[in-house]
């Protein structure tokens, strides 16, 4: 698996997109800087690390869903699926060695985010409250739940523009029944899983108020409920993967 995982990184970092992705990660948070001093917006230091990662693990998100989708969208659309299942490598070593390299690569943009948004949060001089590091640790709940169902989508379409699509509008439509259900009938949103990604809504009074409550919800509850999703979005993948013809 390991020699797979090499194999994923050397097709990740040849693609300018990969350079690309992470000089606008820098700009982005330079440029928040930059306006920040032109318009005399008084930032603390916490103020911008929170918003600037909050952003930026935002777009994050966004990337991880095209980033995943090519895992296994590309060697469709490439022909060398077919290729790679000839080789001495097990379906279930290749399916998982793009799961992992899918949670590598998501965790190390996402440890840049961190360190970029820390760094430049020095360019203001008060400290302010004490940064809140769990929080932002919180926020990996949903690009990691993101990267199965994205997975998931891949092996049910061969066009990465559609695995893409449909897990966008997955998130989309959830979110917003979810939204309109927490309005009408918070019984019933507690049973869509995209109202458990933030998991820091269980540590911030005014987010416990808005969703935890009406809800009537617990942060294990969360975790069994979303945990149960990552575990059928998995099952159905390697189901689906095993038995599978490319050719």
């Amino acid at each position: 698996m390991l020699s797979l995982i090499q194999n994923e990184w050397m097709k990740w970092w040849t693609m300018k997109k990969s350079k690309i992705v992470l000089a606008i990660y820098i700009l982005i948070a330079i440029g928040i800087v930059i306006i920040a001093k032109t318009n005399d917006i008084d930032f603390t230091r916490s103020g911008f690390y929170d918003l600037t990662s909050i952003i930026l693990i935002t777009l994050l998100g966004i990337i991880t869903i095209v980033f995943t989708a090519e895992a296994i969208g590309n060697e469709v659309r490439y022909d060398t699926m077919k290729h790679l299942l000839m080789s001495p490598y097990s379906r279930m070593t290749i399916y998982f060695s793009k799961l992992v390299f899918s949670i590598l690569l998501m965790f190390g943009q996402f440890l840049l985010i961190v360190l970029i948004s820390y760094a430049l949060s020095f360019t203001f001089s008060e400290a302010g409250e004490p940064l809140v590091m769990r929080d932002t640790w919180l926020l990996l709940v949903s690009p990691i739940f993101t990267i199965f169902m994205t997975l998931f989508f891949s092996l049910l379409f061969r066009s990465v523009g559609m695995i893409i699509g449909f897990t966008v509008l997955a998130q989309f439509f959830t979110t917003i029944a979810g939204s309109v259900l927490l309005t009408f009938k918070p019984g019933l949103a507690k049973w869509i899983v995209f109202m458990h990604l933030d998991w820091s809504m269980y540590f911030d009074q005014s987010l416990e108020a808005q969703l935890v409550n009406p809800m009537d919800t617990t942060l294990t509850f969360s975790v069994i409920f979303v945990l149960a999703h990552i575990l059928v979005l998995l099952g159905g993948s390697i189901l689906i993967f095993q038995k599978k013809s490319y050719t």
